[in-house]
C-alpha cells in the first residue's frame, strides 16, 4: 500500500506559492503497471503536486510527480467550449473562455499541456486569426513556452517571430526570417503563414510579383486549416492587381476588338477574376468579397458565363 509523504517532508512553501484558493481540478494519478487513483489537485510545481483525496477532504497531500508515470487532468468545461468556438471559427467568442481557462488553471501551469497552457497557447492563435498583433506581442510577453511539449504546437510559437516582424512593418527582416522558414519541413497550415508573411514583406520592399507567388502558395496550403490566412492572401491578389495598370488596361478594353488576350495585363485581370469568384465560392468562409473587389467577377472567361 502507498504511503503518503505530507506537506512536511517536501517544498510545501513552494506549492503553496502556485495555490488558489478554492481551486480543485479532478485529475487521475497513474502509476507504473496502470494502477490509478481519481484525486483533486491543489497546486504544482515542477517536481511536485499538492492534492485531496476526496474533494471535501479537509487534508491534503504532497508528493513528487516522479512517483507516477502520468498525470490525466479531467478537460474542464469551459475548455470543451472555447474548443468548439475555436474550431466554429468564433475566435473572439472562444478567446474570452480561454483566457477564463487560463487564469482559473493557474496553479497548474508548471505541468506539461495541462489545460492552462493549452488555453493560454490558443488564446495566442486566437489574437493570430484576429489579426490582433498588438495583443499577440503582449499575451507572448507572460507566455510561458516551457510546459508546451507538442511539436505542432512549439512550431507554431517558432511562427509567432513572423508575424511581430508584420506587426513592427520589418519587411527586410520578415523577408530573411520566411525564407529561412520555408526551407524546413512544416505541415501546410504554417506553411501558408510563412508564405503569407513572406508576401508582405515582399509587397513592402515593392516586389510585387514575387508577392504574388507567396500569396499564392499561401492561399492553397491548407485552406482547410488556415482559412484566415488564405482569405488574407486572396484579398492581397486582388489589392495588387486593382493598382496594376496593366490589369486597368485590360479592363478599359475589355470586350473590345482592340482587346489583347495575349498581354500580361489579360492574364493578370483573370487571375484576379478567378480569385475573386473562388473567394465567394468558398475562401469567404460566409464573408462578402469587399466591394472593391466585386469588379472583377465581372471579367471571368467567358466559358464561366461571364
Amino acid at each position: 500500500m502507498k504511503t503518503y509523504l505530507f506537506a512536511a517532508l517536501l517544498p510545501a512553501l513552494a506549492l503553496s506559492a502556485y495555490g488558489q484558493k478554492g481551486f480543485l481540478a479532478p485529475a487521475l494519478l497513474i502509476e507504473e503497471g496502470g494502477a490509478y487513483q481519481k484525486v483533486w489537485l491543489v497546486a504544482a510545481t515542477k517536481n511536485s503536486i499538492r492534492f485531496r483525496i476526496a474533494k471535501v477532504a479537509a487534508a491534503h497531500v504532497d508528493e513528487k510527480r516522479a512517483e507516477y508515470q502520468s498525470i490525466y487532468i479531467y478537460e474542464p468545461l469551459n475548455y470543451s467550449k472555447a474548443m468548439g468556438l475555436y474550431e466554429g471559427r468564433k475566435y473572439e467568442e472562444a478567446k474570452k473562455l480561454f483566457v477564463e481557462v487560463k487564469e482559473s488553471f493557474k496553479p497548474l501551469m508548471t505541468m506539461e499541456n495541462s489545460p492552462g497552457v493549452m488555453a493560454a497557447f490558443y488564446e495566442l492563435e486566437c489574437l493570430r486569426k484576429l489579426q490582433d498583433l498588438e495583443g499577440l506581442s503582449k499575451a507572448l510577453q507572460s507566455f510561458i513556452k516551457a510546459p508546451l511539449t507538442r511539436e505542432t504546437e512549439i512550431r507554431q510559437l517558432e511562427l509567432y517571430v513572423l508575424w511581430d516582424a508584420v506587426r513592427t512593418e520589418s519587411w527586410d527582416r520578415l523577408e530573411i526570417l520566411a525564407k529561412e522558414l520555408a526551407a524546413t519541413r512544416l505541415p501546410g497550415a504554417q506553411r501558408a503563414q510563412v508564405a503569407y508573411c513572406h508576401g508582405l514583406a515582399l509587397e513592402g520592399l515593392e516586389r510585387k510579383e514575387l508577392a504574388l507567388f507567396a500569396y499564392q502558395i499561401a492561399m492553397t496550403a491548407d485552406t482547410g486549416a488556415s482559412e484566415v490566412v488564405a482569405r488574407q492572401a486572396a484579398l492581397r491578389i486582388l489589392a495588387i492587381h486593382g493598382a496594376d495598370p496593366g490589369v486597368k488596361g485590360a479592363i478599359s478594353v475589355w470586350g473590345t476588338d482592340d482587346e489583347n488576350k495575349g498581354s500580361k495585363g489579360y492574364a493578370d485581370l483573370s487571375e484576379a477574376a478567378a480569385v475573386a469568384a473562388l473567394y465567394e465560392l468558398s475562401l469567404g468562409s460566409g464573408s462578402p468579397l469587399p466591394d472593391e473587389f466585386k469588379m472583377f467577377l465581372k471579367y471571368r472567361p467567358k466559358s464561366e458565363g461571364a
